[in-house]
């Protein structure tokens, strides 16, 4: 009879314990907010993962539109500041991926952050017009990866080109980002 008291207690206990979990532990999926805002006519976000040196994506009125990344400490780097900044105004160094899509980039420098371009031809200094399609990805994925070649020589680790990234979840992007471009002049 004990054994079969011990068993009961057990079974209810085991019954009991994803409802405690439920209490005790808030589903982060149900508890996340929106990861974008808008300050001063820009959408903003956070990094969800990164290994680089990247703390916000800002997407803003420009031709058509800006997209720049802000740094702690200049250019695009690995975490704590490693690496190269060897990636300006030249071609297959920066990729965004979003929505299924790839999109080659080109960075340049601003005074106070990195700004992508879409990949152009020599003539255009390889830096062109943002894709609109890059744009439409963003509104309506769900996540945006950022990678960065920042070294001569491939990822020891994946064949890649691109040893830092940045990642970004687009939930609430579309809505932020439309409020930052109403007002933007049509280019």
């Amino acid at each position: 009879m004990g054994n079969l008291r011990i068993l009961a207690y057990t079974m209810v206990i085991l019954m009991l314990l994803p409802l405690a979990f439920l209490f005790l532990l808030p589903d982060a999926a149900l508890a996340e907010e929106n990861t974008w805002k808008v300050e001063d006519g820009a959408a903003l976000a956070q990094p969800s993962e990164s290994n680089s040196n990247i703390y916000r994506l800002e997407v803003s009125c420009g031709e058509p539109y800006r997209l720049a990344v802000y740094t702690e400490q200049g250019p695009v780097l690995a975490a704590g500041g490693r690496g190269e900044a060897d990636y300006f105004y030249k071609p297959g160094r920066i990729e965004a991926e979003v929505a299924g899509g790839s999109f080659p980039l080109v960075a340049a420098g601003s005074d106070d952050a990195v700004v992508l371009f879409r990949e152009g031809t020599a003539e255009q200094g390889y830096m062109a017009d943002l894709d609109p399609d890059l744009l439409a990805a963003i509104t309506r994925g769900i996540e945006l990866t950022l990678s960065f070649d920042i070294t001569p020589g491939a990822n020891a680790k994946t064949d890649s080109p691109f040893e830092t990234f940045a990642r970004f979840s687009l939930k609430g992007a579309g809505e932020a980002i439309a409020e930052a471009l109403a007002g933007c002049e049509p280019s």
